[in-house]
């Protein structure tokens, strides 16, 4: 399979599964004033602040109890998008003799498929990006004790190379903490999604 193939499929289904987490079942859509929502600027900032504690990033005991979690979990979301197309493509959407009420309810099932399964793939895409940006965590030592005291302002003392390093390393586990975080707030996203549209098609339902 060639780069360019995977790309013009990759992209779009990135672009897919960011645009879907700020549109309801009823199409109407959230867009973030500063690119990230401010659930995800607080991940940020989570991700900073989280420096402070663990000085020496995650051990590579914990990035290898990661890598396995994420492995499975692509699998996982795998069978689920697989299970829900098929939920999808025996759903009837036909509008012939429908009533108003009955093609909103088509128009929201629709959306929720298209929403499901933008994110769950969003998903899968997102734990094979921290798999490879752990594995960086075996190939390269990124467990230095990094710590406020090695870094100056004093121009005459700056390492360059010492500094660059240091800043490499804090900017790969900001990236890091913001992934898992991300994604963690990303699986209860579709876990709450799928529990708000299913709620309210049971209660549809009227018991006779």
């Amino acid at each position: 399979m060639q780069f360019t193939s995977v790309k013009k499929i990759l992209f779009p289904l990135i672009k897919g599964g960011q645009q879907w987490q700020g549109i309801d079942i009823n199409g109407h859509e959230i867009k973030p004033k500063f690119y990230f929502s401010n659930v995800q600027w607080v991940l940020i900032l989570i991700s900073i602040l989280t420096l402070l504690k663990l000085k020496t990033g995650l051990s590579k005991e914990m990035i290898g109890y990661v890598i396995s979690a994420f492995a499975i979990s692509v699998s996982l979301f795998m069978s689920l998008l697989i299970s829900i197309f098929d939920k999808f493509e025996n759903t009837d959407l036909s509008t012939k003799g429908k009533t108003e009420d009955d093609l909103i309810r088509l128009v929201q099932k629709k959306n929720f498929f298209k929403r499901f399964i933008s994110v769950t793939s969003y998903l899968v895409v997102l734990s094979i990006f921290i798999i490879l940006i752990c594995s960086l965590n075996y190939i390269f030592n990124l467990t230095d004790n990094i710590d406020s005291h090695q870094f100056t302002f004093n121009f005459e003392k700056i390492d360059i190379s010492l500094t660059l390093k240091n800043s490499l390393i804090v900017c790969y586990r900001i990236i890091l903490n913001y992934f898992l975080l991300n994604y963690l707030l990303l699986t209860l996203f579709v876990a709450s999604s799928a529990y708000e549209y299913y709620i309210s098609e049971i209660d549809k339902h009227k018991i006779l």
